[in-house]
C-alpha cells in the first residue's frame, strides 16, 4: 500500500506539471472545493491529526467546518502550486498583498534579511512575488525522489528561485553565503524535519513545540535580520503579514530566544486565520512540561 500511494503521488505530480499551468483561475477554487467535500466524507487520518493542531493553535474546539475550510486551502494551495508557472508576471505581483512589508524591504535594503514563515498558505506565490519585486530568493526543499526534486528544482528555479536540498552537508554555509550575497533567504521553519529543533513555546496555549534552529542560525551567520512572516489567502489574493526583526541574541540560549519570538508570531497570526495553517504532521507535544522552555 505505500509503494501503491508513493506511485499515485508521483502519478499526480508529473499530471500537474503538465495541466496545471493551462487551467483557468477560476477553476481553481471549485477544484480544491470539491476535493475538500469528496475528503470529508471519508477522511484520512492525517485530517484528525491536523482538528488536533487547529484545536490547540486556537484554544477551542475544531468543528467540521473549519476542517473542511483547512483542506479546500491545502488544496488550493497545491493546485496554485501547479499554476503558478503559467501565471503572468502582472498576475502574480497582484495576487499578493501585505503588511509590514516595510521591516522587509528596510533590512534587506541594508543587513540583508531572512524570512522564516509555517507551512500557511502558498509560500511558492510569496517568493515569486519575491523574486518579481527586486528581492531573488535563496530557499531549502525537502529533497523527495530524484524526479520529483528535480521537477521542484526546475519549477522554483523558473521563477527566479535558488534551491538548495535540506539535507545538503553544506546548506547552512550556502544560504548564510546567500544572504551576504544579498539574497533574501525564505525558510519554512515550523516543522522540525531533522528532529533537532528547538523546544519553544507556542503562543498562549502553552504547549510545548520543536521548530528549527536554521533561520536564526543562518541570519547570525550571516549578519542579517530575521523577519517572521505568515501567508493567508484573503478572497483570490494571497495576505503576507510581516513582523518586526527579531531581537539577535548570542549563543544557543539566544538562538533559542530568537526561535521563541518567530513562534510568538506564527501563533498570534495562524491563530487569527488557522484555516490557511496546513499542518497533517504531529506538531505539539502535550506530554512534555509545560514549564520547561530550552534547547
Amino acid at each position: 500500500m505505500s509503494s501503491l500511494r508513493e506511485n499515485l503521488l508521483r502519478a499526480s505530480y508529473r499530471v500537474g506539471w503538465r495541466i496545471g499551468p493551462r487551467l483557468p483561475s477560476r477553476v481553481l477554487p471549485l477544484l480544491a472545493r470539491s476535493g475538500a467535500w469528496l475528503l470529508m466524507r471519508r477522511p484520512p487520518d492525517a485530517i484528525e491529526v491536523l482538528r488536533r493542531n487547529l484545536e490547540v493553535a486556537t484554544g477551542t474546539p475544531a468543528d467540521d467546518a473549519l476542517i473542511r475550510a483547512s483542506v479546500e486551502s491545502y488544496l488550493r494551495t497545491f493546485l496554485e502550486v501547479f499554476a503558478l508557472s503559467g501565471w503572468s508576471r502582472r498576475t502574480i505581483v497582484e495576487r499578493v498583498v501585505t503588511t509590514g512589508e516595510h521591516h522587509l524591504r528596510e533590512a534587506f535594503a541594508t543587513s540583508g534579511a531572512v524570512v522564516a514563515l509555517p507551512h500557511s498558505g502558498n509560500w511558492d506565490l510569496a517568493g515569486a512575488w519575491a523574486c518579481l519585486t527586486g528581492m531573488p530568493v535563496s530557499t531549502v526543499a525537502e529533497r523527495l525522489s530524484a524526479e520529483e526534486f528535480a521537477a521542484f528544482l526546475r519549477f522554483r528555479e523558473g521563477l527566479g528561485m535558488e534551491v538548495l536540498a535540506h539535507d545538503d552537508p553544506a546548506v547552512m554555509s550556502r544560504l548564510a553565503s546567500a544572504v551576504r550575497a544579498r539574497r533574501l533567504v525564505c525558510l519554512v521553519a515550523d516543522r522540525d524535519l531533522g528532529g533537532t529543533g528547538l523546544q519553544v513555546r507556542w503562543g498562549g496555549s502553552q504547549a510545548q513545540v520543536r521548530m528549527p534552529a536554521g533561520p536564526a542560525m543562518v541570519a547570525r551567520r550571516g549578519g542579517a535580520a530575521l523577519i517572521p512572516a505568515v501567508c493567508s489567502f484573503a478572497g483570490q489574493q494571497m495576505h503576507i503579514s510581516f513582523g518586526s526583526p527579531v531581537d539577535a541574541s548570542p549563543g544557543r540560549t539566544g538562538l533559542v530566544a530568537m526561535t521563541q519570538q518567530v513562534a510568538d508570531f506564527f501563533a498570534d497570526h495562524i491563530a487569527a486565520r488557522p484555516q490557511d495553517w496546513h499542518m497533517f504532521q504531529p506538531f505539539f507535544a502535550p506530554d512534555l512540561d509545560s514549564t520547561r522552555v530550552g534547547p
